[in-house]
């Protein structure tokens, strides 16, 4: 008879061979409720497996707090897979009482090389891993790039105060995702506000003052010289009564305090704020205490710089003196630029990137007789998720590809490699349209952690017969061009983007080319480029401008539509990927 650990055995992956010999090897072993099983910073060189129960992996944050990174329950794993010796990178505890199967490294290393299956679901946990640590690394890109902002604002005018505190909270708001932001200035006993982003309207910039005392956040952490993060300001009436009441006449909730310290005394202070209960990251507070050395560096720089100046007015025989001033400021900036020059390689990294990402799209367009084609991606950012592809099918057939990632950026760009793959692996001669896309939809959903999906109209142009058969998944159907300028829009009928669904809904159709029809392929970027007034470029615009030129050939025709979008945004900002193809028959 199987017993229960058979069969939670059997539920991964092993036969029951293996599952004999991995009862004759492991170790059963019952853990009670909040007990911990294995530690942060722990080596471990065993698989537990959930035979019953549930546990919880977790950190300890910069507040004393426990941080839930993951549940597991029964079925499921955890501890050494067999590929790396590396630390435990968080604590397992249990969450009730659980009974686990511990198998050594060594004997799970043995089964790997046999049992295949069991070694794509370690792989596949890989992957998510890799995953997580791609999305951490987005993240830390956005904030190396605002310190890289503030340190050029710092480096290129040391004067401007001004514009460099406006940089330092919009980016605070930004990448801390809060509500408002502000900086305060110590004068004497009180705190003016210098420079604030978002609806904090109660005190007016560099109007009005308060005093530096112990009943608001501000104040204590000037008094302190040390940061204050309030998870809920309406809650702490008792240590906050000034600042609680405030809170509850506007609504403020989580908040976060660091003072701007320079030579041991606080000059000033940032100033965060939710309208919602939501503690901030560790790397949200360390993001804003380095925004806070940055601002007390600079402050310090403006203070030597207008006192140089008062001195050189009062003292123009003291040149000695000017001389020291002079000098200190510029070893100040100059400390500023050896800083940012740690950041240009960042700014060469995503370079690199976006060099990458373009070898990745076809480098010439096909030659394939009787047609003629064009192809323009432009990211909106340095990588994208927008892809175009031509896959030769055969002497007589082209396969074409069109896509457009739900993201932007890095994790767009990864997600769209991996889908490009995916499509040339799975687009062969003898395969449907609707086929391929079925076969990489189930691709995506078994390596799709981040739910990220993609829209992709992929077809096959066959020259023997003019026609162009082809399946849409949730991608703008294409529009047709005569040789007179007349546009037909293809039916948009039901077709569900890849990576939503196991079973999704295709929409198949098929063209007929006749001589000097055009066929035009785009991404939604092309119509919703917006300009400084939002107003979007719109399809209806991008039919007038090519019925203007529907004799003209596709690289002229690819050219005037872009030129025409971009004149449309003029100074406003590229907010999607933006790709387009165009195919005439000649």
């Amino acid at each position: 008879m199987t017993t229960s650990t058979e069969t939670t055995l059997a539920s991964i992956g092993f036969t029951e061979e293996d599952s004999r010999n991995i009862l004759k090897k492991a170790e059963i072993r019952i853990f009670p409720k909040d007990a911990i099983i294995l530690k942060n910073g722990q080596c471990c060189e065993s698989l537990y497996i959930i035979l019953e129960g549930r546990v919880k992996a977790f950190v300890i944050d910069s507040q004393g707090q426990q941080a839930l990174i993951a549940n597991y329950g029964t079925g499921d794993y955890f501890g050494d897979i067999g590929f790396s010796e590396r630390p435990q990178s968080a604590s397992i505890m249990a969450v009730k009482p659980s009974r686990f199967l511990i198998l050594p490294s060594n004997d799970l290393k043995a089964m790997l090389t046999k049992n295949h299956l069991f070694a794509e679901r370690i792989i596949e946990k890989l992957v998510r891993e890799v995953d997580f640590q791609a999305g951490e690394l987005s993240e830390a890109l956005q904030q190396q790039a605002a310190i890289n902002e503030i340190l050029r604002a710092i480096s290129s005018s040391p004067s401007n105060l001004k514009s460099l505190l406006e940089a330092v909270v919009n980016n605070a708001a930004r990448l801390c995702d809060v509500t408002d932001a502000a900086i305060m200035r110590v004068e004497g006993d009180r705190l003016r506000m210098v420079a604030k982003h978002g609806p904090l309207e109660l005190w007016p910039i560099g109007t009005h003052t308060r005093p530096i005392n112990r009943n608001w956040v501000n104040g204590r952490a000037v008094l302190d010289r040390k940061p204050i993060h309030i998870h809920d300001l309406c809650a702490a009436e008792a240590e906050f009564p000034e600042g609680s009441a405030y809170a509850k006449q506007h609504g403020t909730r989580t908040v976060f305090v660091t003072p701007l310290m320079r030579e041991g005394s606080a000059i000033g202070t940032i100033f965060v704020r939710r309208f919602y209960v939501k503690p901030f990251t560790d790397k949200q507070i360390a993001l804003l205490m380095a925004f806070a050395d940055q601002v007390a560096i600079a402050i310090e720089n403006v203070r030597l710089f207008n006192e140089i100046k008062k001195k050189n007015r009062k003292l123009k025989g003291q040149a000695k003196e000017l001389n020291e001033w002079n000098a200190t400021l510029e070893s100040r900036v100059t400390e500023q630029v050896a800083r940012l020059g740690q950041f240009a390689k960042l700014e060469h990294e995503l370079t690199l990137a976006s060099d990458i990402q373009k070898s990745m799209l076809p480098r010439s367009m096909p030659r394939f007789q009787g047609y003629e084609f064009c192809a323009h991606m432009i990211p909106a950012k340095s990588v994208g998720g927008d892809f175009f592809d031509f896959i030769p099918m055969g002497s007589d057939s082209l396969a074409i590809a069109i896509g457009d990632v739900s993201d932007k950026g890095v994790p767009a760009a990864l997600f769209m490699a991996m889908v490009r793959s995916l499509l040339r692996a799975e687009a062969h001669p003898g395969n449907s349209p609707q086929e391929v896309l079925q076969r990489v939809n189930r691709h995506i959903m078994g390596m799709n952690d981040k739910e990220m999906f993609v829209t992709i109209l992929f077809g096959i142009l066959n020259r023997t017969t003019g026609k162009f058969s082809y399946a849409r998944a949730g991608h703008e159907p294409p529009v047709l061009f005569d040789g007179n300028g007349s546009n037909k829009r293809l039916p948009k009928t039901n077709g569900q983007a890849l990576g939503l669904f196991d079973s999704i809904t295709v929409d198949e159709q098929t063209i007929e080319f006749s001589q000097n029809c055009m066929m035009l392929l785009y991404t939604d970027g092309l119509p919703d480029a917006t300009n400084p007034q939002n107003k979007r470029f719109g399809l209806n615009q991008i039919i007038r401008t090519i019925s203007r030129i529907p004799q003209l050939s596709a690289p002229i025709v690819c050219t005037e539509l872009i030129k025409a979008v971009i004149k449309h945004q003029g100074d406003g900002l590229q907010f999607d990927d933006m790709t387009v193809i165009v195919v005439r028959a000649v």
